[in-house]
């Protein structure tokens, strides 16, 4: 089923725990049909997949809505122009009758099988989670798979010592999946920060609504890499979140004001060898990412070059970076 929009209720709940997958879709033509093979491959008995095409211009629209054509279990909704990935996110939530839980699923990653029924099973076995997430690996452009991405908290426990702590707390994204009413009682996306947008929601349920998140074991989706993934695009925008959510969590904990993102970035402009500094972080995980890409495609003289580059101006990260790699 192809559609343009949808303005009605999000749904009553009365679905027997079903799960909706959305999927924004915006000119990924290469990879598209792979990422939704998977879910589709992955989806439990009732569940349905929502693909929000983006405004489009490489025929990934059309590839969407082939499969709707062919499998009752799509919808396609088209946004003529590009609105950005948080309202597309935010239409595929609101589109009629949304079950009891919510999956996010990116237009170029593949979802590991087993993923989605280990998120509900979590889910309804504590209804103080309002959002889990599973670890993940990297798939290079040639098809290699390779290193692991585990972020956030996996049990209790650690979880209430980054709340306490007011440290940013971060799930994947891309095999994410939320509890429908906690998820649209925080509000939804901000489309303010669409660079980011996965760390300020999960952070603004936490410390503002009070719902608890966790990473669980076991590889659920293998992340794409490539030169134009939003990993190496905007990685000063999500630096700078992240730098603005530890300001909003030590406000919230404390019960003082705080003021929106914008704002903040207006009364928090940095001096020169501040500046200099984050340039140095931010550059330096780019080239780590950077020697990821490069270790994917069997480039050895890339890998060395700019994981050696990262250790210069990043090292703490690339320290982080390899523990997380050998295991919690």
């Amino acid at each position: 089923m192809t559609e343009n929009s949808s303005t009605a209720p999000i749904g009553d709940g009365q679905d027997g725990g079903r799960l909706r997958v959305v999927m924004p879709v915006h000119n990924a033509a290469t990879y598209v049909r792979e990422a939704i093979t998977s879910v589709l491959d992955d989806l439990p008995a009732g569940g349905e997949l929502v693909i929000v095409d983006d405004g489009s211009t490489d025929g990934s629209g059309e590839i969407a809505r082939a499969y709707a054509l062919r499998d009752a279990r799509v919808t396609v909704i088209r946004h003529d122009s590009p609105v950005g990935v948080s309202r597309a996110l935010n239409a595929g939530i609101k589109h009629a009758g949304c079950p009891d839980f919510v999956a996010v699923a990116a237009h170029d990653d593949v979802v590991v099988r087993g993923g989605f029924s280990a998120h509900v099973d979590a889910l309804r076995a504590d209804a103080g989670l309002g959002a889990v997430s599973g670890e993940g690996r990297y798939l290079g452009p040639s098809g290699r798979v390779a290193g692991r991405v585990a972020v956030g908290p996996s049990s209790r426990r650690e979880f209430e010592e980054l709340r306490e702590a007011g440290r940013e707390i971060l799930i994947p994204q891309p095999a994410i999946t939320y509890r429908r009413d906690a998820v649209v009682d925080s509000g939804l996306y901000d489309a303010a920060v669409d660079a980011a947008q996965d760390l300020e929601l999960v952070n603004r349920m936490v410390y503002e609504h009070g719902w608890e998140v966790r990473l669980l074991p076991g590889p659920h989706v293998l992340y794409r890499i490539h030169g134009s993934s939003m990993s190496f695009s905007h990685i000063e925008g999500q630096r700078m979140m992240t730098r603005y959510i530890v300001y909003r969590n030590a406000a919230q904990l404390a019960g003082e004001p705080f003021t929106d993102y914008q704002q903040w970035r207006r009364d928090n402009v940095p001096d020169r060898r501040t500046r200099w500094r984050w340039y140095r972080k931010d550059t330096g995980a780019l080239k780590f990412r950077q020697a990821g890409l490069a270790w994917l495609n069997r480039r050895p003289f890339a890998l060395v070059g700019n994981l050696a580059a990262a250790s210069v101006l990043h090292p703490k990260w690339v320290l982080m970076k390899l523990r997380v790699a050998r295991g919690r």
